[in-house]
């Protein structure tokens, strides 16, 4: 029996609409339909492998004060906001990552989450480093701090997901991260070491500190992990409990660091494209040899803090 062997340096390029969300409104029904919107707009006459939208891109972003009144726009797992997206991946045959306020299954639970929509409307089962299989992304890192005011208490909304689950799609294997979470090293060598070639990294930011970090912390994380990063940042001004003034500035990177596409800064609602040769995770490992050099053994006092001398 002859096994075909196929040229890990072949090109597998793979096209992606990154969704920039503007400023949104209170019904997440609005929100869905302006962001459908602009993935008509722009997919009119090409069409993408993955669309990529921002945090929390059916709802306001609304974590600052407390007010139990935004738990009424969680939806579940078979909402309207995921049927609406869902039809949408059918018709354009093509992988939507949807970032939506996700209402669990058990009482008082909520998530801020991401789903994997596949070309036939299904979703698509992570899995987590264990084995276990989950049904969608739920964000692990859940911030609760005022370096600016209105601060972002998300503790309050969120509960934190079970684990850093990746996903396997017809054109390889994906992985995301939410925002806050860009800023844990750990977290993206997890993702990375389980395969994945794409970490998508929906996000809904602002702040001038976090504004000048944004660019330098994706592509230095991109180069060290050998991976694309796909960041979708929300842009714009968005009046819910403060104004926060969204710094958008999207933005793609290639293993090799290659600013690959990027969306305007400081503005509102838009969308471009990037095109990824996949093969270039191949590439990375023959040009940076990091994960031939790491030397796990040494690391053990990240899990065990017990272990650590002061």
């Amino acid at each position: 029996m002859t096994v075909e062997h196929k040229d890990p340096n072949a090109s597998r390029n793979v096209d992606v609409l990154v969704v920039q969300c503007g400023a949104a409104e209170v019904e997440p029904a609005r929100n869905v339909a302006a962001n459908l919107a602009l993935i008509d707009k722009a997919t009119r006459d090409r069409k993408p492998d993955f669309i990529s939208l921002s945090e929390l891109s059916t709802t306001q972003y609304f974590c600052g004060y407390t007010d139990p009144r935004w738990f009424d726009l969680a939806e579940p797992l078979d909402g309207p906001s995921i049927r609406a997206f869902q039809d949408k991946a059918r018709e354009l045959k093509c992988y939507i990552l949807l970032t939506f306020y996700e209402r669990g299954a058990v009482k008082g639970e909520f998530f801020n989450s991401l789903a994997v929509i596949d070309p036939r409307g299904e979703l698509v089962s992570g899995t987590l480093p264990d084995g276990r299989k989950v049904r969608c992304y739920r964000k692990n890192h859940i911030p609760d701090q005022y370096s600016y005011s209105p601060g972002l208490n998300e503790r309050y909304y969120f509960k934190g997901g079970p684990g850093l689950p990746v996903f396997d799609t017809d054109h390889g294997r994906i992985g995301a991260l939410i925002c806050y979470e860009r800023s844990f090293p750990e977290a993206w060598r997890v993702l990375a070491l389980h395969g994945a070639e794409i970490i998508f990294v929906p996000t809904a930011a602002w702040g001038p500190n976090r504004a000048k970090s944004w660019g330098n912390e994706l592509y230095t994380t991109a180069v060290q992990n050998g991976v694309f990063v796909v960041g979708a940042n929300k842009g714009g001004l968005e009046p819910t409990d403060g104004p926060r003034h969204f710094y958008g500035h999207s933005v793609v990177y290639s293993p090799m660091g290659e600013l690959l596409a990027e969306g305007p800064e400081n503005e509102g609602a838009a969308t471009f494209w990037a095109t990824l040769d996949l093969a270039d995770v191949y590439r990375h490992g023959k040009r940076y040899t990091f994960f031939r050099d790491r030397r796990p053994e040494l690391y053990g006092s990240l899990s065990d803090v017990a272990r650590m001398v002061y």
